[in-house]
Parts: structure tokens; C-alpha cells; sequence
């Protein structure tokens, strides 16, 4: 059987797969117009540099840069590095890529192992061509501390509206609404919180509840079930108090929600 081989003209040049990754962190309108542009700007990147050929745009919108376990594209992307498909990355700036340093060195050591090269454009900044974990490293520290700072006066405001007695919530509990920051009975729920404890206190389970609640309105869009009948009969709000700070977020990257079992003042 006779070999088959492949030449190539000396002025033919094999394009390099590229893949394109944006991201932007908030869902506000600025943040939508960042990232459409910035989806735009690499469909037509390929235009400019006939040298590559684009695979795929990974575009994650409205999701922090701090952590990875949320950024579903950015793993489809490196999923497509691991199947062979894509030869360099081309992105933004390093804190599109990632605002977590530890995260950021591993992508690209990951990569290098793989042979592919990332290019931050800001920074100009490309792994093919020099050793650059330092050089990544201290925007990614910036960008890092930045996410952190933004973080702590998030939690620091949060802190002194609630000692203060102006933070009401967030996510009103059911039976009620929020009205220009305060918590006001909506009627239609409060009846069914009625009803749930006037069966409580008659010898009625959580299960017999739900299932009464669900006969009696089967038209409802509501199905309860046992954990929403635990949740009214041990919220605080309904006799007309508020802990505040039952769960916390962590300092530390990657920032977390734990419940809060005395770690925090509540």
C-alpha cells in the first residue's frame, strides 16, 4: 500500500484554529452593548487576520470573572481545547479571562501543556511567544483585588443598613411585597398564610396542609409541597420580626454564601 502524503506550497501558510472568549459580569443595558460589541468585533477579528480561522465565539454574559464553576462557555471552550479544535485563544484583556489568579495560571499552564497560546489584547500579552505567568499574574492580582474591594463595600454597606435598621430584604417573603423599600401584606397570600397556621394549630402535619392547600385550590399555579409549609411556619417575619444576616458571603476569592453558624453577627 502506497503512503499517502500531504505537501503544502511553500506560500501556503496552515491557518491557525482560533477561539474568541468575551465575557462581561453584570446584565446592566452598558454591560449588553459591551458584550454584543465585543461578540461583533471578533465575528469580524478573522476579516483582518486572514492568518487564523475562527472556531467559535465563547461568550458568557452577566457572569462574574472571580470563579469558573459558573462560566459554562469558558468551559466549552477549554472542553474544545482538550478534543484538539482550537490552536490559540484570543481575548479582550486578562481580567475578561479571569479575575482569580490561581484560576488564571492553571488555565494557561493547562494550555501551554496543550499548545495553545492565549493573547490578551490589552496587554498585548501573548503565551506563545514569551514566559508570561508573571507578566498575567499582576493584572490578574489587580483585577483580583478589585473584585475584592467591590465585594467589601458591598458587604460594609449591607453591614451598616442593617445595624442602622434601614436594610428591609431583598426577596420578600410570601404574603408580602416591598413598596418604596418597605414590606406591605399582599392579601390574596396572606390568606393562604392564615390558613397554614390556623391547620397547624389544629393538630394538622405539613403534608396534610400541602395536600389540603392543593385540593382546595387546584387551579392555583402553586403546588405545595412540604418544604414551602416549613418555610412559613418558621419564618420570623410572619409575627413581625427580621434576623438579618442568616447567611454571609466569604472574603476570600472564590467568594461563596454560607450559612451563617455564628461566623457573622446576626
Amino acid at each position: 500500500m502506497k503512503s499517502t502524503e500531504i505537501f503544502i506550497k511553500p506560500n501556503e501558510e496552515v491557518k491557525k484554529r482560533i477561539a474568541a472568549y468575551c465575557r462581561v459580569s453584570t446584565d446592566s443595558m452598558d454591560q449588553k452593548n459591551s458584550f454584543i460589541t465585543q461578540i461583533k468585533y471578533y465575528s469580524n477579528y478573522v476579516k483582518t487576520h486572514p492568518q487564523y480561522e475562527l472556531v467559535d465565539i465563547y461568550a458568557d454574559e452577566g457572569i462574574t470573572g472571580t470563579s469558573m464553576k459558573k462560566r459554562d462557555e469558558f468551559k466549552r471552550m477549554l472542553n474544545d481545547c482538550k478534543k484538539g479544535k482550537i490552536d490559540r485563544i484570543v481575548t479582550k484583556s486578562v481580567s475578561r479571562f479571569a479575575r482569580n489568579a490561581n484560576e488564571l495560571i492553571s488555565a494557561i499552564r493547562m494550555l501551554k501543556e496543550m499548545d495553545i497560546s492565549v493573547f490578551f489584547e490589552e496587554q498585548g500579552i501573548d503565551t506563545d511567544k514569551i514566559n508570561v505567568e508573571m507578566l498575567v499574574t499582576l493584572p490578574a492580582l489587580s483585577a483580583q483585588q478589585e473584585s475584592q474591594n467591590i465585594s467589601d463595600n458591598v458587604r460594609w454597606s449591607y453591614k451598616k443598613r442593617m445595624e442602622s435598621g434601614q436594610y428591609n430584604t431583598s426577596c420578600p417573603a410570601y404574603g408580602f411585597r416591598i413598596i418604596n423599600g418597605e414590606l406591605r401584606i399582599k392579601e390574596d397570600e396572606a390568606e393562604v398564610v392564615r390558613r397554614i397556621y390556623d391547620l397547624y394549630l389544629q393538630g394538622y402535619g405539613k403534608q396534610s396542609i400541602a395536600n389540603i392547600l392543593n385540593k382546595e385550590n387546584p387551579d392555583s399555579i402553586r403546588t405545595w409541597y412540604v418544604y414551602g409549609i416549613d418555610y412559613i411556619l418558621n419564618n420570623e417575619r410572619y409575627m413581625g420580626d427580621a434576623v438579618l444576616q442568616k447567611k454571609y458571603t466569604t472574603e476570600t476569592l472564590p467568594f461563596t454564601r454560607k450559612r451563617n453558624r455564628g461566623e457573622k453577627t446576626q
